[in-house]
């Protein structure tokens, strides 16, 4: 799949869906051996590694789209293992790279990487994969626009910067459509 302009509202929906389709509740935190455990059965080429700290470079976590490969540093897989926002929000956005069928290999970088301030192709995938982490994470739906930035970080264990950017973005486009709220949703 070639990159691709998305709107927000485009990069949130697909983000719900992916969400939804992976079975994950809209009122419930992702979590991630269940996420992985799911991406690897609903894509079977899909394949992900635990690798050393600093195996990476600066790098948090890596998604190579030829190898179909997510390749994850130990503190990272450690803190996602346990709920950790920041932890969390790294693997979504490698997940992000993946599941909007960004081509290449994506490195995710608490500096962010030195090749987007001079391509604008990587510097819009990036935004996007960023974009679809928040979505993923904390899912745009009436009950969730109703939560303040301190609800979202309980509810769905990120960050309170992270929170309070969701927040923002949700604000922004409250005039926007919405999916509407599943309830019960699927079991999480």
């Amino acid at each position: 799949m070639r990159h691709a302009f998305l709107t927000d509202e485009q990069i949130d929906a697909r983000a719900l869906a992916h969400r939804r389709g992976l079975g994950f509740r809209d009122d419930r935190a992702i979590d991630f051996a269940k996420l992985m455990a799911r991406l690897k059965a609903r894509y079977p080429n899909f394949t992900y590694e635990r690798v050393a700290d600093h195996g990476l470079g600066e790098a948090e976590a890596q998604w190579d789209s030829q190898a179909k490969r997510l390749l994850i540093t130990d503190t990272v897989f450690e803190g996602a293992d346990r709920g950790e926002g920041r932890a969390l929000m790294a693997v979504a956005h490698a997940v992000g790279h993946a599941l909007l069928g960004h081509e290449g290999t994506f490195n995710r970088s608490p500096a962010g990487s030195p090749a987007e301030r001079f391509s604008p192709k990587l510097r819009s995938m990036e935004y996007q994969a960023r974009r679809y982490a928040a979505a993923f994470l904390i899912p745009d739906t009436p009950a969730v626009r109703a939560l303040d930035a301190t609800g979202l970080s309980r509810r769905y264990h990120v960050s309170m910067s992270a929170a309070i950017v969701r927040h923002s973005e949700l604000r922004s486009g409250e005039n926007a459509s919405v999916s509407p709220s599943r309830p019960g949703g699927v079991a999480g």
